[in-house]
């Protein structure tokens, strides 16, 4: 019975996110895309993860297709001490979690393509302010080389989840807000997202979530996303 809520909860997402695609996707100004991703995460030791990853962000209705893969390391300090479900990602069991990674992008749109080479370092504070809650706050500044021209964007992440756990079954919601800065182009984009974390023992979790995007200086202006992300974990972290 639960499960079959759960069920119609992720495919009820799904299917809302689907037709906001296809209704966005018939003006000149929105239109929708499907981004699917994978993370690898490794425990390396007590306080150090590795992470690999690979996604695909393709347009549904406009032409526009990009692929990209990157790595990064991430210290964690400090443990959360107060009573709460343990989470399946160890980075989410701690306070602070500071790293640097590469990133490799192509994009393909209206047949030209433009290849970007990205440096990123980031600081991810957390806090429950009940136990059963936790918010993140993502802090990242990305080095920039699109097509060999040098920049540099700032961008801050603000999450809010919370786990459940139902007899055996464990999910967690959770809502984001993410704003976009550079020096050119000042506050230039927006993100929204709403989604749903189904994790499953300590070996992976599926993350399906629908995001709203709003540009200023991109083409189309608005995107309605269908996003899906598998992660995979390695090692206990403790």
């Amino acid at each position: 019975m639960i499960a079959g809520s759960i069920r119609r909860i992720v495919a009820g997402l799904a299917l809302f996110a689907t037709l906001r695609v296809r209704v966005a996707g018939q003006t000149s100004e929105t239109a929708g895309e499907f981004w699917p991703t994978t993370n690898f995460h490794a425990q390396l030791s007590s306080n150090l993860r590795l992470l690999a990853f690979g996604g695909l962000e393709k347009g549904a209705e406009f032409s526009y297709q990009q692929w990209f893969v990157g790595t990064g390391l991430g210290y964690q300090w400090k443990r959360f001490s107060k009573p709460h479900l343990a989470n399946i990602d160890p980075d989410k069991e701690h306070f602070l979690v500071a790293g640097v990674g590469y990133e490799y992008l192509e994009t393909i749109q209206s047949g030209a393509t433009k290849r970007e080479n990205r440096l990123a370092v980031q600081a991810t504070p957390r806090f429950r302010p009940p136990s059963d809650f936790l918010v993140n706050d993502r802090n990242r500044v990305e080095f920039r080389w699109v097509n060999g021209e040098y920049s540099t964007r700032y961008r801050n992440r603000l999450t809010v989840e919370r786990d459940f756990l139902v007899r055996e079954l464990r999910f967690a919601p959770y809502v984001s807000a993410e704003v976009f800065y550079d020096g050119a182009k000042h506050w230039y984009e927006q993100q929204y997202a709403a989604g749903l974390q189904l994790p499953y023992q300590r070996l992976f979790a599926l993350d399906m979530y629908y995001l709203r995007q709003n540009c200023t200086t991109c083409s189309p202006a608005h995107l309605n996303v269908v996003g899906m992300t598998l992660n995979f974990y390695m090692g206990s972290g403790k």
